[in-house]
């Protein structure tokens, strides 16, 4: 009887567990909304607004024709969220509230520098540390295979590495066995430093084809480390992290380039061979031209060409039917390091066969924040009381289900010494600054912004004309490009007076201060 028992409660855990669906999180960088086909509307008045047009800003850059087909199809044969932000605007700070399911100033790290009740400023940190729970530590313990493949901006500072570029003189000297021997010598070391960290208690049972930053951007070699996870989990559940370096300020950059980087280079030390995976950045500019589409837009191609790769991998094995796959981005490119849309809202859909109404959408207000309580759910788990603080589930919006009775009619955004509240159709911005801070923007006029105090806040004065002013107020409806501050109108008291109250009900909850709130 005893082992009759062992047996049939092993037979019901594999049968729960077989049932769990894999996932599969994509998760591009500075992705912004009109790099999307399906969230393309955000082009036409960036060309045209007045602000760009008087300041000329991006005018001559922006087009909204992309060639993203394996991203079309996730939006084609899923849901898309028309109204997803991420809950801080850089790098570290959105990827924190992913993978925590807290918000950025919550940040265990940060607290060390900026101790609860003082005013915090909030720029590339936090980082996790390793004491601290998160969605991929909750989904191991629900029989997950975890990993993460890409770029981790996380790391404490003392485990923080910035990756090499090789050298002018190290390139010239390909011949000189010393120079090229010196070089992968010094990505191992750091590669072993930084990233195998990262297995020691952070949830993660595969961590591989790291790159700290956008320095290294060898697509091929990260997209054969994605491929190689799911081939090797695809007996059990699995949770595979991409967080892709690219496009990463698609419009500020010339990704001609790309093709200038040695191919053999990576993180972890140099490739005997150049690894081909993915079709060459000549091949995409081509079918780019062919299409119609601006060579500025071309690294969009190239990410989508890795998206494509992920999802046959996932046909090849029969397990697309079995897979939740996400694609977002961590935050926008016009309006970076701020809580303005063109940084906070990015493009979101989930393709969920069986499951997902395909070419269905969804307009709940939702950060990336809630991600975390979403997948736990939806992995069968209740998410633990340290881990996804901020986090509610929209697994009911996901599965076309009427919305939850306590889902939130307005959400927090953060960025330095900026603090937003979005609702349905307004947006209230808050800048606080220390006196430090106010001091050095006095003395340094132009070069010391909200943000913090050395920080040039990717220009965003330039595309934003209540930069400089405390209090923000924009009706998203009327002006979603946020041109037109209404703030200091008598009519709108009584709605600026309403998203100062929410904005305070949020500072109450947070471990810091934030001015009069």
């Amino acid at each position: 009887m005893k082992y009759f028992l062992i047996s049939f409660f092993w037979l019901i855990t594999c049968l729960i567990t077989s049932a769990r669906p894999n996932i599969v999180l994509l998760y591009a960088d500075d992705l912004d909304a009109d790099e999307i086909n399906y969230t393309a509307d955000m082009v036409d008045i960036w060309a045209t607004h007045s602000g760009a047009k008087k300041k000329r800003f991006w005018s001559k850059r922006i087009d909204s024709k992309v060639l993203t087909p394996h991203i079309d199809s996730l939006a084609e044969g899923g849901i898309l969220f028309t109204r997803f932000y991420v809950n801080g605007t850089v790098c570290t700070s959105s990827r924190y509230c992913l993978l925590t399911g807290r918000y950025a100033t919550r940040g265990a790290d940060l607290l060390k520098d900026y101790p609860a009740g003082t005013h915090c400023t909030l720029e590339w940190r936090p980082d996790i540390l390793r004491e601290e729970n998160s969605l991929p530590k909750e989904l191991q313990r629900l029989g997950y295979r975890t990993g993460i493949i890409g770029k981790w901006h996380n790391l404490p500072e003392e485990k923080s590495i910035g990756m090499p570029k090789m050298k002018k003189e190290e390139k010239e000297a390909n011949a000189s066995y010393d120079a090229v021997v010196m070089f992968e010598e010094k990505l191992k070391k750091q590669y072993t430093a930084g990233f195998n960290y990262l297995s020691e208690g952070f949830g993660w049972d595969v961590v591989d084809r790291m790159e700290w930053g956008n320095s290294i951007v060898n697509l091929d070699w990260q997209c054969e480390g994605a491929l190689n996870f799911i081939e090797e989990s695809r007996d059990q559940p699995f949770f595979l992290y991409c967080a892709l370096p690219v496009p990463h300020g698609q419009y500020s950059f010339d990704y001609n380039q790309i093709e200038t980087y040695d191919k053999r280079v990576t993180s972890k030390g140099l490739l005997l061979e150049p690894m081909d995976l993915l079709p060459s950045m000549d091949n995409v500019l081509q079918r780019c031209k062919k299409a119609g589409v601006s060579k500025k837009n071309a690294m969009a191609t190239r990410m989508d060409d890795y998206v494509g790769a992920v999802l046959n991998k996932l046909d090849e094995l029969r397990l697309r039917e079995k897979t939740i796959v996400i694609f977002t981005s961590d935050h926008g490119s016009r309006g970076k390091n701020s809580v303005y849309e063109g940084g906070a809202k990015v493009p979101m859909m989930i393709e969920w066969p069986g499951m997902v109404e395909a070419a269905s959408s969804c307009d709940s207000l939702i950060g990336n924040v809630d991600i975390t309580a979403t997948l736990i759910e939806l992995a069968g788990g209740i998410p633990a009381s340290d881990v996804g603080e901020d986090s509610l589930s929209f697994a009911r919006q996901l599965t076309g289900k009427p919305e939850a009775k306590n889902w939130r009619d307005c959400m927090l955004i953060e960025a330095g010494n900026s603090k937003g509240v979005v609702s349905r159709d307004w947006k209230y911005i808050a800048n606080r600054v220390t006196p430090q801070i106010e001091a050095a923007m006095t003395a340094r006029p132009g070069e010391v912004f909200w943000t913090g105090l050395d920080h040039h806040n990717y220009q965003n004065e330039r595309m934003y004309p209540s930069f400089w002013e405390a209090d923000q107020l924009f009706d998203l409806k009327e002006d979603p490009y946020e041109q037109n501050n209404l703030a200091g109108n008598s009519k709108y008291a009584d709605r600026l007076r309403a998203m100062q109250s929410k904005l305070s009900k949020y500072i109450q909850n947070m471990p810091h201060t934030f001015g009069e709130f």
